[in-house]
């Protein structure tokens, strides 16, 4: 594990593996898209809210090992006293000699019943919170989905001061079909990480970096209020009507002083889009 002193080490790291600008896409329209503007916020979603039903909760391959059944049963007693605490010492002990035949007799059928059973239950997401934004202004799913058809607007954050601002995990979201391997009664450390980045190639069209926090209710809110300088620019849809711009430039006017704006044009020569300053 890489050990960081200073956040400047940090953002070098960041500087290399992510992208200067990213955004988020949003829709006027909408009162909840409005306040990142107007009161400088942004949400961390808990991961069950999110489209994607895998988010956070990827699927495994279950690694079965040569099972060492002493080691085993330790691991489900230390595990029993600290679920379960109100057991006896007697009840304890039923309890692991039932989950260890179970285990002997199927290892995988058994672990899969507790990832589906843990996967399943929305309050042990309740402290992580995701925060997703695009790696590109000219994402045209991003704008069609996110962006209301081109009737709203991208706002692109500078994403070194973002992190510094937000102080949590920042990554690129990893796309990939293979599921995670889980060594059964094994070494799972790095597990975690892996699986908070994780998604399908079905989604890689969102070119998604996250934020990530797992203290929700512990020591971070939901809802974050960034600073002004994070924000470098504001980009419009093709659609994105006279009156909408105005109304985004004077609300940005109040809160983001010094943002650049930009309206998206297409290409004459090519498919995708350009962005044009506006004065």
């Amino acid at each position: 594990m890489t050990v960081y002193n200073n956040f400047e080490e940090v953002a070098k790291e960041i500087s290399k593996k992510t992208p200067p600008i990213i955004y988020k896409y949003r829709d006027w329209e909408k009162d909840f898209h409005k306040t990142i503007i107007t009161k400088q916020e942004l949400y961390f979603a808990q991961p069950h809210t999110l489209n994607d039903p895998y988010d956070v909760r990827p699927p495994y391959n279950f690694v079965v090992p040569d099972l060492d059944v002493e080691a085993a049963r330790k691991r489900i007693r230390e595990a029993g006293k600290s679920i379960r605490p109100d057991l006896t010492d007697e009840e304890l002990e039923q309890e692991v000699e039932i989950r260890l035949q179970s285990i002997i007799q199927d290892p995988v059928n058994y672990f899969k019943k507790n990832r589906m059973d843990h996967v399943l239950d929305s309050s042990r997401y309740d402290t992580i919170g995701v925060l997703s934004f695009c790696s590109a202004f000219d994402n045209e799913p991003m704008w069609a989905h996110y962006g209301n058809n081109h009737n709203g607007f991208a706002i692109g954050f500078n994403t070194v001061k973002l992190a510094r601002a937000l102080n949590c995990t920042v990554g690129l979201v990893d796309y990939n079909d293979t599921p995670l391997d889980y060594h059964i009664m094994g070494d799972n450390s790095g597990l975690l990480e892996k699986e908070l980045f994780r998604k399908s190639t079905k989604w890689q069209s969102e070119q998604e970096l996250r934020f990530l926090t797992v203290g929700v209710g512990l020591y971070r809110n939901r809802v974050n209020t960034f600073p002004a300088d994070t924000v470098e620019e504001i980009v419009f849809g093709l659609n994105t009507s006279k009156e909408t711009q105005d109304q985004i430039i004077a609300a940005s006017n109040q809160t983001l002083p010094g943002v650049s704006f930009y309206k998206l044009v297409v290409k004459a020569d090519a498919f995708g889009f350009d962005k044009e300053k506006l004065q």
